[in-house]
């Protein structure tokens, strides 16, 4: 069994933190009553939301024994030592702390530019409220992500294969983890469309691993992670009942379209 762990560790961790996600999903599933959701007052929905809340810390402790068990001890300092790698060129900062708005905000003119939609307000009314009651949680899965998507499976999978292909592999697994979620209408901001959500896990892969792969710098992948899931309670492009989801699908697109022009100038070897 450690012959194949060591040689297929990414596979042997996505397919088991995928596995876990679903049984999370279906326990969920099954405990909600009908008729009821997750955060409704009921015991079944109280245990169902105790239960999936567990599903942020399977990734990255998964990682962490996967780390040990294959490389000792001494492959956690590998696999968290970048976060102590911060001396990089200030515009990586000023990148990791505006990327998302940038492109949010491109979008929403490119949308009225174009006649599809009015220009909304310049940020959620409940921005400030949103931020600070979910401060917690925005930078505990940005941790959570950063360390096992990128640091640990994106890095691995790079020892063999190139770097478009490990973010192509990386990001449709990434995808699914938060896919699964969607069938609870939990996890994933209402109202994005499925493909658009895998578009943009793709993107996200790339432009993360480029990143890293440019500075070794755990600190700035961090900070992007953290102003990303930021940007979505800042910036008023996700979708609205009722509406087109125009704004998001135009962030998307001019996202996709960051993604290849990265790939097309650094080349896909090595992003």
């Amino acid at each position: 069994m450690r012959a194949f762990i060591t040689r297929y560790p990414v596979a042997v961790f996505v397919s088991l933190t995928l596995l876990a996600q679903f049984a999370v999903v279906l326990a969920t599933w099954w405990l909600i009553p009908d008729g009821l959701e997750m955060h409704s007052d009921h015991p079944g929905s109280h245990l169902a939301h105790a239960i999936f809340r567990f599903r942020v810390f399977f990734p990255l402790g998964l990682a962490i024994l996967m780390t040990v068990y294959l490389d000792g001890r001494s492959g956690l300092n590998k696999l968290f030592g970048s976060f102590l790698h911060w001396r990089v060129p200030v515009k990586w900062y000023a990148l990791a702390f505006t990327w998302k708005f940038i492109l949010g905000y491109l979008g929403i003119a490119a949308v009225v530019l174009m006649g599809m939609d009015v220009w909304p307000p310049l940020v959620n009314g409940d921005w400030l409220s949103n931020m600070i009651t979910n401060a917690a949680f925005i930078v505990g899965i940005a941790l959570v992500e950063e360390t096992s998507w990128i640091r640990f499976s994106v890095t691995r999978l790079q020892e063999k294969h190139t770097a478009l292909f490990s973010s192509v592999v990386v990001g449709i697994a990434w995808g699914l983890w938060y896919l699964m979620m969607m069938l609870l209408g939990e996890g994933v901001p209402d109202g994005i469309p499925w493909y658009a959500f895998m578009i943009s896990m793709f993107s996200l892969t790339v432009f993360l691993t480029w990143a890293y792969n440019t500075t070794r710098s755990g600190t700035v992948l961090l900070i992007m992670q953290v102003f990303s899931n930021c940007a979505f309670l800042v910036v008023p492009m996700l979708p609205v009942p009722e509406r087109a989801p125009y704004f998001m699908n135009a962030f998307v697109a001019l996202f996709l379209l960051v993604s290849f022009m990265l790939i097309r100038v650094f080349g896909s070897n090595h992003l």
